[in-house]
């Protein structure tokens, strides 16, 4: 049944979006890698404060091993995992292996730090319109057909998409499918710590058409549906305040998708998602993104998730692999990814720098369906455009899970409603904007008193006792576009230190950069060695109790 399932796979997607061509089907050994387990993010590697300061002060790791958003296998309930240390053996003999942030004087030590003059001309070259060209060809197969939407010629400029944020063809204007939707970013993947992109959705041509023809106003309901279904309003309640309108939620969608049942937190198969990562570029006022991208990331769905078994286990030690292409953790979606070769042009991801996408997708209980964004987008009409961060238009807010408008329905309700919202809860459990208390700059933009942002270091006064102190928010309540965007002096500076990754090709010993070692030796806030290391502090603080409280936690 498995190969059935990834031969079928392949061929759909390779219908759907890929190229034309020889087809390689590659399993890989994941007992090769210099880091056996690239899938665990190097956020994992935070200490709670139990190394500097002999107890937690901090718990970001709550915001993704959470109790399971959604019944299916996409999601697991694994809080757990906020308890200790569960590292496995491989890792704890060998400590953190993601050097870039703990000892990039052994990695990067051969790659001089280049000029703010080189960065600057380096990140308005465009390396995405030869990669777009190429698709379908070589490493590049399985490049997603989604067009720059940036250029620069003494300032920047959108392009290839419209007002309703439809990504067009360029040549010929016409329709592809995509969408750009603005969304409420993750707590903590901030432009700010370094991670700046655009997202777009695409549906099945079923969903786009009417009577075998493009249909734009069937193609909105559609998405408005699928909005809906993974913000779990369930068919039968209003879904409301869509670009369409409130309407009572259906058993199926329209147009020639008519026979294709809504399943409440799943998309339909055949939903694409292209995800540029670009350079942090404070000359654009439209969004702060460079023409230049770090990488291109798409996912596919190929099949809808079974519901949870919470004792099924993977197979270990291989994993499917073909010219960056994969499956997520639970074999629901294709995901393909590009990145950038030293020269700066965009090749498919090898092995060992997929498998690090694999387990965020697809095995944590703090996604729905295995994604980030969607079920997190801007509602209504506000929410069909380039992610801006507020730069250009305000509508991102500091909802809470009780908001309904955010549209988010009954069963996702789980934050108290005395707490203002999402990151107020975010911020004072990490005492600070990032996992890692990295981000110096960040604080003040956070609290009017830096030094009263967590309720352990602060118990008296703090931001969740004491509201008045929330710094990131306008009169209006919007969240104001410097909490997700650094200074130009911090953005700059980030993109230097990527950028010596890229010359070095270090990418296998890390994506994340900070403006020094950052291991606990150097006076930061990343493990390095993880032996005798058990107990994160997180429930003798008292912060679980603090999440359990707060997030309704069973």
């Amino acid at each position: 049944m498995k190969k059935y399932l990834l031969l079928s796979a392949i061929f759909i997607f390779s219908c759907g979006g890929g190229g034309g061509g020889e087809k390689k089907k590659t399993m890989i050994d994941t007992y090769s890698f210099s880091n056996p387990e690239p899938n665990i993010p190097l956020e994992c590697y935070t200490d709670t404060g139990v190394l500097r300061y002999g107890k937690a002060v901090a718990n970001p790791c709550y915001v993704c091993h959470t109790q399971a958003n959604t019944p299916y296998m996409n999601e697991k309930t694994d809080f757990d995992l906020t308890f200790s240390y569960s590292f496995p053996e491989s890792i704890i003999k060998a400590g953190n292996p993601w050097l870039n942030a703990i000892r990039p004087d052994l990695t990067l030590k051969d790659v001089p730090m280049p000029s703010d003059e080189e960065v600057k001309s380096y990140i308005k070259q465009d390396n995405w319109t030869e990669a777009y060209a190429n698709r379908g060809k070589g490493e590049l197969y399985y490049f997603p057909d989604l067009p720059p939407i940036y250029t620069y010629s003494g300032s920047y400029a959108l392009i290839n998409i419209d007002s309703e944020g439809f990504v067009r063809e360029p040549s010929t204007g016409e329709h592809t499918g995509w969408r750009a939707f603005k969304w409420k970013p993750f707590p903590g993947f901030f432009p700010t710590n370094g991670r700046i992109d655009s997202t777009f959705i695409r549906l099945d041509k079923p969903f786009r058409e009417k009577d075998g023809k493009l249909d734009i106003n069937t193609y909105k309901k559609n998405l408005a549906i699928v909005e809906c279904a993974v913000k779990g309003v369930q068919p039968g309640e209003v879904c409301k305040g869509t670009e369409v309108g409130d309407f009572t939620m259906p058993s199926y969608y329209e147009g020639d998708a008519k026979d294709v049942p809504v399943v409440v937190y799943q998309y339909p198969s055949g939903t694409e998602f292209a995800h540029p990562i670009y350079y942090l570029e404070p000359e654009n006022t439209i969004s702060y993104k460079s023409v230049r991208i770090k990488e291109m990331r798409y996912m596919k769905k190929v099949a809808y998730a079974d519901t949870r078994d919470e004792g099924e286990e993977e197979e270990e030690g291989k994993f499917f692999y073909d010219r960056g292409l994969v499956f997520n953790d639970s074999k629901n979606w294709l995901m393909a990814g590009f990145i950038e070769d030293k020269n700066g042009r965009l090749r498919a991801q090898t092995a060992e720098e997929m498998k690090f996408c694999i387990a965020c997708h697809g095995g944590i209980g703090g996604t729905v369906d295995g994604t980030f964004t969607y079920w997190r987008k801007v509602p209504g009409a506000g929410g069909w455009m380039e992610q801006d961060y507020n730069l250009t238009a305000k509508s991102i807010k500091d909802w809470n899970y009780r908001s309904y408008e955010a549209n988010v329905g009954p069963a996702l309700e789980r934050l108290l409603a005395f707490v203002k919202g999402e990151y107020q809860l975010y911020f004072a459990m990490t005492d600070g904007g990032d996992h890692f208390r990295s981000n110096a700059e960040v604080r003040s933009r956070i609290s009017k008193d830096p030094t009263k942002i967590s309720p352990v270091l602060s118990p008296e006064d703090n931001i969740l006792s004491n509201p008045s102190l929330i710094n990131y928010l306008d009169t209006d309540g919007y969240v104001k576009p410097d909490l997700f965007l650094p200074s130009a002096e911090r953005a700059y500076g980030i993109d230097k230190q990527y950028i010596r990754i890229v010359k070095a090709q270090a990418f296998k010993f890390g994506r994340d950069v900070f403006d020094r070692p950052f291991g606990v030796s150097s006076g930061g806030n990343s493990l390095e060695k993880l032996t005798n290391l058990k107990e994160t502090g997180v429930k003798t603080s008292g912060l679980w109790m603090v999440i359990k409280t707060l997030l309704l936690i069973r």
